[in-house]
């Protein structure tokens, strides 16, 4: 067979494509692509988001610490547009157990979040996001899994949903597709109900029983073979699971025409082969093809030449044209068509490397601990950069080398679909098998950030979430069958501090924004949408009560009954020393006292009176939904309450009430948001749990405002109990409560030598916890803790990133004994 080499182009950058062929106006694909590929990260400025845990083990009434770099996903610079961070905590159900928004200040947000006392004991997951993030899917969110132990014994332990489906074996032909006469790379991936990898063994067999090849996996269940289909010919696998299972599985159907394309890391160069085969029945003629490769937008090859099925094309490319990460290589045909795509991992870069060197070995307890941070590029060049670090209990948090860290994520997991397990075990070392095992990962998952038809279409995709400098208050209104109601005129009310009201109107999709609020308190909204023609019962999809789907989190390891006890004793005596110091190491001044457990009611903000008059409650009245509206529900049911008008606008008075108007006319409450009669006019009866009259004394805490009466109507939304992730939409009328960005807390650190020096101190599992640790021109930070009274090795860990995206992690350990 002959083997041609491609006219290629290396590029370091894609102004260099035309510097040694200039496309006539009829060969202009190439540089459309490498335009629209610009265009792409240019227009949708895909973002990434990495959250570094002080620990992945904790118990319920803990405090989860963290620092989240935010950076844009094509070079990693932190230089994102996004401001407000999301996180959310979620359940093994995968229900949102808590959600804080944080401000991003510098691409960096430091958190923390009380964990409630009573969780039960499960595997939860920290998920994290910004707004224009949730414009992809759910994938490319940060999600990691964590344990939390229960600390009271009536807590049971919750368990994720139940696994189904049985053992499960998929084959990947390198580049896409198996072609009948052509040899092929046939990656596999087996996997058990719980999605990890099982190790398996088998052999391929043909329609007769016939064994043609056998295969076996390397790691978590992956694994490769060389194959060769033959034409007319059927192929299934017969497995061999653990426990001495079997599972026969089909392969993918060969084509009998069709391309092939293999990737392989051959020291410093990628070495790229093409076949093509035609059929037997069609001429040998050439066809011109293109391969391009690039790593997160940033071209690093683009090859074409002419290909005919006598003919094995091969290019070299070097290694170091491409930026560290996942490299995405696309073969096109003729027709500018996709036809094989490969992923392949490339680790040139070594990233930041970070040292900490502690002033010493040993340390007594309570002494102080002094650390040297020096940060360096892979030149030993000094870098100035921001960092987080967390010193753990090595006994109490054992350090798993599989788990997810900083360089993980933003040069593998952040770019694939899907969930990788154990990523950390890829980075570990540079021998070939693991370099193999890597490869292996790579030919099972996808990369889907983008499609290369719709990019060559200029169609990036839908974007309705907004990009946000600032807590925003977005959403989309629906009309008749669920239809975007362009065009329609949406009301903020804003209520407490900074009163105020806001107009927009709906654009093209139904959507609407308001913005710029500064995030300071908690702020009270109303969002009102007026039905008028051709929009006669308008529903309210408000973006933060939309749930989003969430990949099922893989169940990380369930420690033993000996380290869940000792862990659980070590946190129960930590938490009652922070409960009794505060962050500055003060004492709280409290005398022995006894907690009794009562039943807690939830306040209601919606009610700051203490005494309604009449309360009706809708759920009491049969059909109440074939009333007009509340008015009309109320009409004849309240002695005194006089209800006045067309069911299109009717007004309450209240007899023997005059207000400060001179009118008789009742103020109107929603969700304790003074309204006008307009509004509860067309609020559904459907959406109200309750009205509540107030008259007279009972008024008399709204003052001259409610000297005619109040008619407070209380929305079944509004109620603190109400799940809104059920039930998202609301028809022509929303009251909202937007949380302010979670406030700044410090890690607990006593104070030693001073008159509050506390007489124990049990900081054991996380012993220090650092989100603002930032090197200087030199590369070079300082920083001091004190130990506690606990003793043995301590495990110290340091993350973070340069100005120019280089990621960096770090370890070092320090040993307190007596």
């Amino acid at each position: 067979m002959k083997y041609l080499r491609f006219s290629g182009l290396l590029l370091a950058a894609s102004v260099l494509l035309l510097a040694f062929r200039r496309p006539t106006p009829a060969d202009d694909f190439v540089p459309r692509l490498l335009e629209q590929l610009t265009r792409f990260y240019a227009t949708t400025f895909p973002e990434k988001v990495y959250l570094h845990l002080d620990k992945n083990t904790y118990a319920a009434g803990e405090t989860l610490w963290f620092k989240a770099y935010l950076v844009e996903a094509g070079q990693h610079r932190p230089d994102t547009l996004s401001r407000v961070l999301y996180v959310d905590v979620l359940t093994p159900e995968n229900q949102v157990l808590t959600q804080r928004m944080f401000r991003v200040a510098g691409s960096t947000a430091p958190g923390a979040i009380p964990l409630p006392l009573d969780l039960p004991q499960g595997a939860y997951t920290v998920r994290a996001y910004t707004s224009w993030m949730r414009n992809t899917a759910a994938d490319y969110f940060f999600s990691r899994s964590i344990t939390i132990l229960a600390t009271s014994s009536q807590a049971q332990p919750r368990t994720s949903p139940p696994l189904s489906g049985a053992l499960d074996l998929q084959f990947f032909p390198e580049g896409g597709q198996l072609v009948t006469g052509l040899e092929s790379t046939l990656a596999f991936k087996a996997t058990g109900p719980d999605g990890r990898g099982l190790e398996v063994r088998g052999e391929i067999q043909d329609e007769q029983g016939a064994a043609v090849a056998s295969f076996g996996s390397q790691h978590l269940g992956m694994g490769r073979l060389q194959f060769k289909p033959e034409a007319g010919r059927r192929y299934q696998a017969v497995v061999r699971f653990p426990a001495a299972q079997r599972g026969v599985y089909p392969l993918p159907a060969a084509q009998a025409t069709g391309f092939t394309m293999r990737v392989l890391e051959l020291g410093s160069v990628f070495q790229i082969a093409i076949q093509r085969r035609l059929g037997a029945d069609a001429a040998d003629r050439a066809e011109p093809i293109t391969v391009v490769a690039h790593v997160r937008g940033q071209p690093a090859y683009v090859g074409q030449g002419q290909m005919s099925d006598a003919n094995t094309f091969v290019a070299r490319v070097p290694k170091d044209r491409f930026a560290a990460g996942v490299a995405h290589f696309t073969l096109f045909d003729g027709q500018h068509r996709p036809r094989c795509e490969r992923l392949a991992f490339v680790s040139t870069d070594p990233g930041l490397r970070l040292t900490l060197q502690p002033d010493k070995a040993a340390y007594a307890p309570r002494e102080k601990v002094t650390l040297r941070l020096a940060a360096a590029d892979e030149t030993g060049r000094p870098v100035a950069g921001q960092f987080s670090l967390a010193v753990n209990h090595a006994g109490l948090v054992p350090l798993d080398s599989g788990a997810t860290d900083i360089r993980t994520y933003l040069l593998l997991e952040a770019d694939l679909r899907g969930r990788v397990e154990a990523p950390g075990f890829y980075f570990k070392d540079r021998r070939p098998a693991t370099a193999q095992a890597l490869d292996n990962l790579l030919l099972t998952q996808g990369w889907r950030r983008f499609t290369w038809p719709d990019l060559l279409a200029g169609q990036f995709g839908k974007y309705p979430f907004p990009l946000e400098y600032a807590l925003s208050v977005s959403g989309q209104v629906l009309g008749a069958k669920d239809a975007p109601a362009a065009g329609a005129p949406v009301t903020l009310f804003r209520f407490g501090r900074q009163q105020d009201i806001s107009q927009t109107t709906t654009d093209s999709t139904g959507r609407f924004l308001f913005s710029n609020f500064d995030g300071r308190d908690t702020a009270r909204f109303l969002v009102q949408v007026k039905p008028g023609k051709g929009l006669r019962n308008p529903t309210i999809l408000l973006d933060r009560l939309r749930p989003d789907l969430v990949p099922l989190p893989l169940r990380p390891l369930s420690p033993n009954a000996e380290e869940q006890a000792a862990y659980l004793q070590s946190s129960r005596r930590q938490q009652a020393v922070e409960r009794q110091f505060q962050v500055d190491g003060n004492s709280i001044l409290l005398g022995n006292v006894t907690v009794q457990g009562t039943k807690v009611v939830v306040p209601d903000a919606r009610r700051i009176y203490q005494h309604a008059d009449a309360v009706i409650k809708t759920a009491d009245i049969p059909a109440a939904g074939s009333y007009a509206n509340v008015l009309q529900l109320l009409q004849g049911r309240v002695a005194g309450v006089s209800i006045t008008g067309p069911p299109s606008d009717m007004h309450a008075m209240i007899r023997g009430a005059t207000s400060f108007t001179g009118s008789n006319e009742a103020v109107y409450l929603v969700d304790g948001i003074p309204v006008d009669a307009s509004l509860v006019n067309s609020l559904p009866v459907q959406e109200v749990e309750s009205v509540e009259v107030l008259k007279g004394a009972s008024a008399a805490i709204f003052g001259s405002r409610g000297a005619g009466g109040v008619i407070a109507i209380l929305t079944k939304r509004g109620s603190p109990g109400y799940d809104k992730t059920k039930e998202p939409a609301a028809r022509g009328l929303l009251t909202y409560a937007l949380p302010g960005f979670e406030p700044a807390r410090e890690f607990y650190m006593p104070k030693y030598g001073g008159k509050t020096t506390p007489p124990t101190d049990h900081r054991r599992a996380t012993l220090y916890w650092n989100p603002d640790l930032r090197t200087d021109a030199a590369g070079q930070a300082t920083v001091s803790f004190y130990a506690s009274d606990e003793t043995g090795p301590f495990r110290l860990t340091v993350e973070g990133i340069s100005p120019a995206g280089q990621p960096g992690r770090g370890t070092a350990q320090v040993q307190v004994g007596r």
